[in-house]
C-alpha cells in the first residue's frame, strides 16, 4: 500500500504535465491572416528638380546642387503610417538626377488606386538638433534637407506593387551664413534664428489627412567651429509675406549677440539657397554667465 500511495500522487502529477502540454498554444499554429500584415515589393522610378534630393554640392559661385546617392533611404507612408523604406539606385553618372527606388519589406494594406507619400532623409520631420553643417553625419544632407513625392498605386500582382513615377520636391530653404562684428568673426556655440511672422516650422506630423505643423524658433549648435566661419540652416518658413529673421548668438567668447535683415516673400519660396556672407550683428550690453546660454532665449 506504501508503494501505492506514493505512485498515485506521481500519476497524477504526469498526467497534469500532459493535459497543460496539450491545452499550451503551439507556436506553429497558422495564425491569422488578418492579423499578418501583407509585405509589398516597391520599384519606383524617381526623379528630381534642381536642389530636390539630400545629397548636396556646393560649386564655384556659391551655388547648390543636389544629386542621388547609394546610400540614401526613402520612407514610404499612406495615410500617414510608415510602411517602411526604399532603397536608392541611382542611374549612371557622376551626379545623376534619377533614380530607381526598391524594397521588399513594405507592410500593410495596398490596393490600386493608393496614394502613397515618399519622404527622405528620415522618419520624423524636424528640424531640431541642427549642426550648422552641410555634410556629414547629423548634418544638413545628412538629417534636415526633406524632399518629398507622391505616387499612385497603378497596379497590384501577387506581391509586386507598381506606381506613378516620383517626383520630389524640396521640403525647405537651405541658408549658409556667416556672422561678424566689426571687422571680426565670431564662431557660436550656439545661435538660434526666430521670425516676425512666426511661420518658422520646427517640425511636421501627420494630423487630419495632412503634414501639421508646429511653429517655433530654431536653434543650432555647431559640433565646431567652422574653419571658414560659414554655417548651414534648414529653415522651412511658411510665410507669404515679407518677413524678418532675428538672430541670437553666442559666441566662444560668451558674449551675447544680437542681429536681424530683412527677406521679401520671394526670398522665402520653398526651395531656396540663400547665401548671406558677413551677416553684421551687434553685441548688446550684456552678455550671459560664462557657460550659460539660456539667457539667449529670453532676450526676444
Amino acid at each position: 500500500m506504501k508503494k501505492s500511495l506514493y505512485l498515485i500522487p506521481t500519476l497524477l502529477l504526469l498526467a497534469a504535465c500532459q493535459q497543460a502540454e496539450l491545452e499550451r498554444p503551439s507556436s506553429q499554429e497558422p495564425k491569422d491572416p488578418a492579423e499578418t500584415p501583407q509585405t509589398w515589393n516597391l520599384t519606383i522610378r524617381a526623379t528630381r528638380g534642381d536642389s530636390q534630393t539630400k545629397a548636396l554640392a556646393l560649386e564655384e559661385g556659391v551655388s547648390l546642387h543636389s544629386y542621388w546617392k547609394d546610400t540614401e533611404k526613402v520612407q514610404v507612408y499612406k495615410d500617414g503610417v510608415h510602411m517602411g523604406y526604399l532603397d536608392v539606385t541611382p542611374d549612371a553618372g557622376e551626379e545623376p538626377s534619377t533614380a530607381t527606388l526598391s524594397g521588399g519589406s513594405i507592410n500593410g494594406d495596398l490596393a490600386q488606386d493608393d496614394e502613397l507619400t515618399l519622404l527622405f532623409p528620415r522618419h520624423q520631420w524636424s528640424y531640431t538638433g541642427q549642426k550648422g553643417t552641410l555634410t556629414g553625419s547629423g548634418s544638413v544632407e545628412d538629417s534636415f534637407a526633406y524632399a518629398m513625392a507622391t505616387v499612385t498605386v497603378e497596379s497590384v500582382s501577387g506581391t509586386s506593387v507598381t506606381t506613378t513615377p516620383a517626383s520630389f520636391t524640396n521640403g525647405q530653404s537651405i541658408y549658409r551664413i556667416s556672422f561678424k562684428a566689426g571687422e571680426s568673426y565670431i564662431d557660436p556655440v550656439e545661435f538660434t534664428v526666430s521670425t516676425s511672422a512666426g511661420k518658422l516650422v520646427k517640425s511636421l506630423q501627420w494630423e487630419n489627412n495632412a503634414w501639421t505643423p508646429t511653429y517655433d524658433k530654431i536653434t543650432v549648435i555647431p559640433s565646431a567651429a567652422a574653419s571658414d566661419h560659414f554655417y548651414y540652416m534648414a529653415l522651412r518658413n511658411e510665410s507669404t509675406i515679407d518677413d524678418t529673421y532675428s538672430f541670437v548668438i553666442t559666441g566662444a567668447d560668451q558674449a551675447l549677440y544680437l542681429g536681424s535683415f530683412n527677406l521679401p516673400a520671394s526670398a522665402l519660396e520653398i526651395p531656396r539657397f540663400i547665401s548671406a556672407k558677413n551677416f553684421a550683428i551687434a553685441q548688446p550690453s550684456f552678455a550671459p554667465a560664462f557657460g550659460d546660454t539660456d539667457n539667449a532665449s529670453d532676450v526676444y
